[in-house]
């Protein structure tokens, strides 16, 4: 206590950047502070010690949220990773900007969610506007027929994706869609008119109000809009070692969450300036630029491939350059009014169908590899939080071979030493070579433990953890190992690490053949054959690994074994 007390005085920090500040250490340090009578100056202000805010659960989206207490300082900033909203997106330039464009206290943007810092901005704008803001909300939904309703309350555009690989293969995005359509065409809780006559401005893509300046929702979105679009602007002209990158995406990616919230929340049932009908004009105009979008693309002689809500993935025999697309986009942009993009072309883009059917596609689940080699994944297991690390990496080598391949043919090619690799991860977890840390499941308790009637893995493992006295609560997290005992699982708080011998290795080897068989699939390997395949060439043949950390090596084979294919 005494060194961080003359480290804090010799220093004098702005900023306290933390891992887990707001839970367990600020709080930790101030109950020292008592027991020892040391005076630690966390906060520069002598009159003020930290301000604590308590934890909450609350329910969003479809998703119970947990955010933990919070510690605020006068005088100084305190940041907490792990507590911050988006910090592993942005980092702290982003929360510098979210609290620029919001004028919230630095300490509160960072904790607080874009919905939050979009209602602030709103506020902001409405006073400058000499608009009254209401202490609650005010607007209640207009009376409406079922056919109404049917009409209006559709969401986005979505079409069923052609299931397979696709070669050449374009994605063209319209730039922020729904924040574009609010500013261009004036959506605002106060513009909305009937029923009939929105249903005819859609139609024509037509503003609502008839009114030239613009109202409460555009004023405050234009800004920002015109802030990100300059801002990916210079992003395409600055080199990679210019050290403006950095700071101008974690600006670009803060702009971006705020934008995408500005939707949602426009017909969120508590927000100030919220009101549904505003929130379905936007959908149905989006409904009806993809539209256009799409007659657009196919009298030009493309094949549309896919839709989905602001984007749409097309194809034309010989056409494989960004000059190629130009003149569709050209034709979009005229038709729509709003600004495209082309976000890539794809050497081969692979469309997955539904688990459970697989005549049934699903529009969100696809990988793909652009022209300069990247990837693109979405609905995949690497991208789900509660995929063990091990899983994601196995399939992320898989991944990164497939893209290193020139084109589709040459990519399938690779199959065999795909299995190879695959018989070859699956080895390592026979023989314990897998660090335990890597077997790791991270799940969100939806309700209580004494909620569950039929208690799942993580409920199971948050009751391990509740007789040891540490309790977690509704949308925290729990870490815990499949096991092969009675209960299944073991949390990974107790602070007992399973062993090897203890672990659930065919739970494990289930879980990775299916991570592969989603990216095999496509390349005309179901399931079934890969676990054919895996099963005759499997060697029973035991081999002796040595446990490095991070990496798996047989000591028994020369080449040793890493986590890409070679």
């Amino acid at each position: 206590m005494l060194n961080l007390r003359a480290i804090l005085q010799r220093h004098d920090p702005d900023l306290l950047l933390t891992r887990w500040g707001d839970t367990w250490l600020l709080p930790h340090l101030l109950k020292e502070e008592q027991r020892l009578s040391i005076h630690l100056p966390l906060s520069r202000d002598p009159e003020r010690s930290v301000a604590g805010r308590p934890e909450r659960t609350y329910f969003s989206y479809g998703q119970v949220i947990y955010r933990g207490r919070q510690a605020h300082l006068f005088g100084r900033w305190h940041i907490d990773a792990e507590n911050a909203v988006l910090y592993h997106d942005y980092g702290i330039e982003g929360i510098l900007e979210m609290a620029r464009v919001t004028s919230l206290p630095l300490q509160s943007a960072a904790r607080l969610s874009p919905g939050s810092g979009i209602s602030a901005m709103q506020i902001r704008t409405a006073l400058q506007m000499g608009i009254l803001v209401p202490w609650h909300k005010q607007h209640a939904e207009m009376p409406k027929t079922a056919l109404d309703l049917l009409h209006s309350d559709q969401g986005g555009l979505v079409y069923q994706p052609l299931v397979g690989l696709h070669e050449h293969v374009a994605e063209l995005d319209f730039v922020s869609m729904y924040p574009s359509i609010m500013a261009r065409f004036n959506i605002s809780p106060e513009t909305i008119p009937s029923a009939a006559q929105t249903q005819s401005a859609v139609s024509h893509l037509q503003p609502l109000s008839e009114t030239p300046a613009p109202a409460l929702i555009p004023q405050t979105l234009s800004p920002l809009l015109e802030k990100r679009l300059e801002l990916k602007r210079r992003l395409t002209v600055l080199p990679n070692h210019d050290p403006r990158r950095k700071r101008y995406k974690a600006c670009a990616s803060a702009h971006k969450w705020l934008l995408v919230t500005c939707f949602g929340y426009l017909g969120y049932k508590n927000a100030r300036f919220g009101r549904i009908e505003a929130h379905e004009a936007v959908t149905a105009y989006g409904r009806e630029a993809l539209l256009r979008a799409k007659e657009a693309a196919e009298e030009q002689g493309f094949e549309v491939l896919h839709l989905y809500v602001d984007g749409l993935w097309v194809k034309k025999p010989d056409f494989t350059q960004a000059a190629d697309f130009q003149p569709l986009l050209d034709e979009i942009a005229r038709r729509t009014g709003l600004p495209i993009s082309l976000e890539g072309i794809y050497r081969w883009i692979a469309f997955l169908p539904s688990r459970q059917d697989e005549r049934i596609p699903v529009p969100n689940r696809y990988f793909g590899v652009f022209q300069d080699g990247s990837l693109k994944v979405r609905g995949l297991e690497l991208r789900r939080r509660d995929t063990p690390l091990w899983i994601a990496e196995v399939q992320q080598a898989i991944l990164d071979c497939l893209a290193a391949a020139p084109d589709a043919a040459t990519a399938a090619q690779q199959l065999p030493k795909i299995l190879r690799f695959v018989r070859t991860s699956l080895r390592a977890l026979q023989h314990g070579a897998v660090p335990p840390e890597k077997l790791l499941l991270a799940q969100k308790l939806s309700r209580s433990v004494m909620d569950y009637r039929q208690p799942s893995a993580v409920a199971r493992a948050a009751q391990q953890l509740e007789a040891q006295g540490k309790l977690r609560r509704p949308g925290q997290c729990v870490r815990f190992w499949y096991v092969a005992d009675q209960c299944g699982v073991r949390a990974w708080d107790l602070g007992k690490v399973a062993l090897p011998s203890e672990l659930d290795i065919r739970r494990y080897r289930e879980l990775l053949l299916r991570a592969i068989a989603t990216l095999l699939q496509p390349f005309g390997m179901s399931e079934t054959r890969l676990r054919q395949e895996i099963s005759s060439g499997f060697s029973a043949q035991p081999l002796v690994f040595s446990d490095l950390g991070h990496r798996w090596i047989p000591t028994s084979q020369k080449n040793g074994y890493s986590r890409h294919l070679t």
